[in-house]
């Protein structure tokens, strides 16, 4: 069995997250991609590390990086999606969890297309869009 120390990293980065320890986690995230700059599960971590920082506008950064090496990375753009809710950018957070929703419905994953039309109906009736 090959080791996989991409896999190791997301693996150490998912459970840093849990803990509540953002900054190791971060930090694991950024060695991940020194060791692969392309790995876009690698940028979509960052992202989650930065946001739950309050780090927004470098969440975004890394979302849009993990989207642009993989176009169909559904949980990237719905978690842009809430990142741009948060910097009060409405109509793109709609739009990043639209794009979400059809990458998710189309691998029939319902509980994860059902969670994004209820985000949509919220930051829409919210907002009132």
């Amino acid at each position: 069995m090959e080791f996989d120390i991409a896999k190791e990293y997301c693996n150490i980065i998912k459970n840093k997250l849990a803990l509540g320890e953002y900054d190791v986690a971060l930090s694991n995230a950024k060695k991940l991609l020194l060791y692969s700059p392309d790995n876009a599960e690698g940028h979509y971590y960052e992202g989650l590390c930065n946001f739950a920082l309050g780090n927004y506008e470098e969440s975004v950064a890394n979302y849009k990086k993990a989207i642009e090496l993989d176009s169909n990375f559904a949980k990237a753009y719905y978690n842009l999606g809430v990142t741009k809710y948060y910097l009060n950018k409405f109509t793109e957070a709609v739009n990043n969890i639209e794009a979400a929703y059809r990458i998710f419905h189309q691998n029939q994953d319902k509980p994860s297309y059902t969670k994004c039309m209820e985000s949509i109906e919220f930051i829409k009736e919210e907002q009132g869009l």
